[in-house]
């Protein structure tokens, strides 16, 4: 079985060719004066996406024929390659997220290799999608309170564990960066390539006593800036792990972003993902992904305060009311329908339910 780290290519590993083009299509510019690729105006956390799937294509080239990287980006492209990039992807990628990646791919050699059609990989891209057995829903009734807790327990185990041992391994400082990152997601549901994009400072701002998420438009998918009040319990805690946790582990203090990765620099979004997914099934028995989340807080909030479920639209950072409740607001017919039949079954035996 193919490890997970040998999917992507390092940057640093990249063919020359393949990192001016990218640096050129993606730079950004030093201020409004300088020149900027065709991609500068892409939000961060999409050009980390782009870059990801890209070197999750080269890393293909290299297993599959590695004298391809010696060629120009563009004439390595056939659909013969494409065909064997779908066949090399892990037996977990469902059809959905293979036209991701191959629409991924497109949208990146749009812009490292103007002047080609590439719209013939959206084409084939969307048409794996459209045969895609669809995946059942496993929607265990997991609540933002219980996610909340979890992190909180975890963060709690780590801080006991600290005193005890009055040393903050490696270890502990996981267990705290993860409950602290689980705790924030079930207060305020970021999509993960927003979490991963949140820097000290700059996103993570304080605000008077207490910290504040301060995201500008850019790091956002809907390019609509969100502002995020923290509450005093997770202020503290932040300060907590900003002070005594987040300095344990390797590599923190040369970067600013929040999620400090054990392996020096921050934490992708991949990884993120991969590792909400781990501490959720490790306590719960099955993953809870990042993306969960953002359903949890909508249903949440429909259950608790349906009156004012419009405000979910504001929490999740969506344009409209119509796509918080097409794909997050979830109806639990079943739950409502058991709750009527014992109200029922109580009433017909004289019962106070």
């Amino acid at each position: 079985m193919r490890n997970a780290t040998n999917l992507y290519l390092p940057y640093a590993d990249w063919p020359e060719d393949d990192r001016t083009r990218w640096e050129a299509a993606f730079n950004a510019g030093a201020d409004q004066f300088d020149d900027c690729g065709p991609a500068a105006h892409l939000a961060e956390p999409t050009r980390l996406t782009l870059l990801d799937d890209y070197a999750r294509f080269l890393a293909f080239l290299s297993a599959h024929d590695v004298s391809l990287l010696a060629r120009a980006p563009a004439a390595r492209i056939e659909r013969k390659i494409i065909e064997s990039y779908v066949g090399w992807q892990p037996p977990s990628c469902g059809g959905v997220t293979i036209a991701r990646i191959l629409g991924s791919l497109r949208t990146t050699l749009r812009y490292i290799c103007p002047g080609h059609d590439w719209s013939w990989i959206s084409t084939i891209g969307n048409r794996i999608a459209a045969h895609a057995t669809p995946k059942p829903e496993k929607h265990h009734l997991v609540t933002s309170e219980t996610l909340y807790a979890l992190g909180i327990e975890l963060m709690d185990r780590a801080t006991t564990k600290a005193n005890a041992t009055e040393n903050i391994s490696l270890a502990c400082a996981l267990d705290y960066r993860d409950g602290l990152m689980i705790a924030l997601l079930a207060l305020i549901p970021l999509r993960r390539r927003t979490l991963a994009a949140l820097r000290i400072g700059r996103q993570l701002v304080r605000s008077g006593d207490h910290w504040a998420l301060d995201i500008p438009a850019r790091d956002i998918k809907t390019k609509r800036p969100l502002e995020y009040p923290i509450s005093a319990e997770l202020s503290g805690r932040i300060d907590l792990y900003l002070n005594q946790f987040r300095c344990r582990i390797p590599a923190a203090r040369v970067h600013d972003y929040l999620w400090a990765s054990k392996d020096g620099g921050p934490m992708l979004a991949k990884t993120i993902y991969a590792t909400v997914r781990g501490r959720t099934r490790e306590a719960l028995g099955f993953p809870v992904n990042p993306h969960r989340f953002r359903r949890a807080a909508a249903t949440l909030w429909s259950n608790r305060d349906p009156a004012n479920v419009r405000g979910v639209k504001d929490l999740l950072g969506h344009a409209s009311f119509n796509t918080t409740e097409k794909h997050y607001i979830m109806a639990q017919s079943r739950v409502a329908g058991r709750a009527l039949a014992r109200a029922v079954e109580a009433k017909r035996k004289g019962e106070s339910f």
